[in-house]
């Protein structure tokens, strides 16, 4: 029996997550572990692979789209993507504020939420915690007013609305395009993405011990090509002749449309998929990230027998991550995605990813002060 083109999509989002989870699992593919390496100790190794994977994946993803296999047009209304990275309508402050509380949220919490969902996988019980809260708190800002009430109301005023200057979105080649007078062209966007990815690459590659460790560049590759996979599966032919059949449906599947891997989103979409008693509407590309993370750790788990039970020390460090799991939920939508959602999945705001790693890095320095007082 042959798959309807939707489940064929949610498929392929499952698997896809399946194999980050067991490569993040293997490599400790954690971007706040890489902030805390490189404040902690100054190693930069874990960064550098974080930095593999956007750097591929902006590299992929352009020559996907200089090649005309992929429509990423479809990024610009909230109709056809999930979420939509390129809005003519920039919001800077949900992703400057989301990335801060985000970046203070993962160092709580211990790790970010593809780490929470990996750690998972592997039997830790403190992620059961953190993803429950995250969940509901990703759930809270996905279907109730209250992201609109507490946060976008005051937001939207000193928003950036580049359709007001004739840009159809906020695609750094389209702005170039609206600001020099310069053809918007499939060239134009490739060769911006170069610009952006060669210098990190030469970068990343610059450190002899990063070039050695087999296991952080096959990581950083490998995650960034899986982001590109999705972009080519929910944007290529396949989602573009899928996004056609949607508009004759009754009953039209949540979230679908134009996107790739991302996890606080998905988080929230399970909270409504089990409020909804299981409803088929419900069951997302996000979900199937999201679970399929889990089996992929949880599988490498059994496999090479890494099991790690942990559960919380005392009442302040389960205090600590239930904060943080909030933090997260909150921030991660807000934000439009976490450090693999917008910061690899999307790219599309630099403010965030500095956000994320200045409100972690704050945050460790917080932390380690408190550490000092108290030897004191």
């Amino acid at each position: 029996m042959e798959l309807d083109l939707y489940s064929q999509s949610l498929l392929w989002a499952f698997g896809l997550s399946i194999v980050f989870g067991a490569i993040a699992n293997k490599a400790n593919f954690c971007t706040m572990g890489a902030v805390s390496d490189w404040v902690n100790i100054g190693d930069h190794s874990r960064m550098r692979s974080w930095l593999l994977a956007i750097a591929t994946a902006i590299i992929g993803v352009g020559i996907l789209e200089y090649s005309g296999s992929i429509d990423l047009s479809l990024t610009t209304s909230n109709e056809t993507s999930n979420p939509p990275y390129r809005s003519a309508n920039f919001i800077w402050l949900r992703h400057l504020v989301g990335g801060l509380m985000f970046g203070v949220g993962m160092t709580l919490a211990s790790g970010c939420g593809n780490k929470t969902l990996v750690r998972l996988g592997e039997g830790n019980m403190k992620s059961v915690v953190v993803l429950t809260i995250m969940g509901i708190a990703a759930w809270w800002m996905l279907f109730t007013n209250f992201g609109y009430n507490v946060f976008l109301q005051w937001m939207l005023p000193v928003s950036i609305d580049f359709s007001n200057q004739g840009i159809p979105s906020q695609d750094i080649a389209a702005v170039v395009s609206g600001v020099t007078g310069i053809d918007s062209s499939p060239t134009l966007g490739f060769s911006i993405a170069l610009l952006l990815a060669v210098p990190l690459l030469i970068w990343i590659m610059r450190s002899s011990d990063f070039r050695t460790n087999l296991e952080l560049v096959s990581a950083g590759l490998i995650i960034g090509m899986l982001i590109v996979i999705g972009w080519y599966v929910t944007t290529g032919p396949g989602g573009l002749t899928l996004m056609e059949e949607l508009e004759f449906m009754d009953e039209r599947p949540f979230f679908t449309g134009a996107q790739s891997l991302t996890f606080i989103g998905g988080t929230g979409h399970i909270a409504q998929y089990l409020k909804e008693g299981f409803s088929a509407i419900f069951l997302t590309f996000g979900v199937a990230t999201v679970v399929g993370v889990v089996v992929g750790s949880f599988l490498y788990t059994v496999i090479f027998r890494k099991v790690r039970i942990e559960w919380f020390v005392s009442w302040n460090d389960f205090l600590m991550h239930a904060i943080g799991g909030l933090l997260m939920g909150v921030g991660g939508v807000l934000a439009m995605g976490c450090t693999i959602g917008q910061g690899i999945t999307g790219v599309s705001t630099l403010a965030l990813i500095v956000a994320i790693i200045a409100g972690s890095a704050a945050t460790m320095k917080y932390q380690y002060y408190l550490m000092m007082r108290e030897d004191d």
